[in-house]
């Protein structure tokens, strides 16, 4: 079963890896198997996110952003079921949902630090949503505000917090109202495979806007962690080229790692098997 950290000693581990220069890697975990061979392999934060749910089933990341399903109870049961009792030592944190209206989400953290989990996300997040729609979400009582106030309540329960933005009008909030332990700017959707997105943001621009966020971010917390995501950075080349051209510590990983690390190789396995022949007589 997964070890509960609290938040000094969660940081405590990610600042020992980085003094050893080792660049940090948080990756998700859409089901119990991935969990399991993602810590061999020794990174170092599990995520647990409605999206993985969603990857593993052959889907594309974005139907955790529609309304389907209960995003804060599939994670809390794909948590306490798959991903918790698999899990040694790295600890997990859980993609939160803070606009949701239907549970009182101060006393669904104390759950989800209960059962184990170590952190939380702002995720899913109205931070991918933009325009009229994103502008009406606020007017309404469903903005990105809800997210702060849950990152706020989660490091009152001694939980590490994981800060999420789309751009720097909402970096700005994140980081003045929350100024959460680990800043990510997402740079989109992950390209590659059979779902990924092709017309997605290259590798240059991605670092060049992370930078910017970077430097936002660190502008109001200066020993924030910071981790680059989405886009083109797709292998461990593309997050060397992160950690050469921008500021970031490490890497947060979901398609990168739970989708592409299983497609085609469970393809071509599956085609070899086909390759067998009877025995000739």
């Amino acid at each position: 079963m997964a070890k509960r950290y609290t938040r000094q000693e969660f940081l405590a581990r990610l600042r020992a890896e980085m003094q050893r220069g080792r660049p940090l890697v948080m990756t998700g975990a859409g089901n119990g198997i991935a969990a399991k061979f993602i810590e061999r392999g020794g990174v170092d934060i599990l995520g647990v996110y409605n999206t993985g749910y969603f990857r593993m089933q052959g889907y594309g990341s974005l139907a955790g952003m529609l309304p389907m399903a209960d995003a804060n109870e599939m994670v809390y049961q794909m948590g306490r079921r798959e991903i918790l009792p698999r899990v040694e030592e790295v600890p997990v944190i859980a993609g939160v949902n803070g606009v949701d209206v239907l549970r009182d989400i101060r006393l669904f953290l104390e759950e989800c630090r209960r059962i184990g989990f170590s952190g939380v996300h702002n995720f899913p997040t109205v931070a991918w949503f933009d325009g009229e729609y994103r502008k009406t979400l606020e007017k309404t009582g469903l903005g990105y505000s809800m997210e702060i106030d849950m990152l706020n309540w989660a490091r009152e329960l001694d939980l590490l917090t994981i800060g999420y933005a789309f751009n720097e009008e909402d970096a700005g909030r994140l980081m003045q109202g929350a100024a959460p332990d680990i800043f990510i700017y997402h740079a989109g959707i992950t390209r590659g495979g059979s779902t990924g997105y092709a017309e997605g943001r290259p590798l240059e621009e991605a670092a060049r806007r992370s930078q910017a966020h970077y430097e936002l971010a660190r502008r109001v917390k200066p020993d924030v962690i910071l981790l680059a995501h989405g886009a083109a950075l797709v292998d461990p080349e593309d997050a060397q080229y992160m950690l050469d051209h921008t500021d970031c510590h490490g890497v947060q990983l979901g398609s990168s790692i739970e989708r592409l690390a299983i497609e085609g190789p469970l393809e071509e396995r599956a085609a070899s098997f086909k390759t067998v022949c009877f025995r000739r007589l």
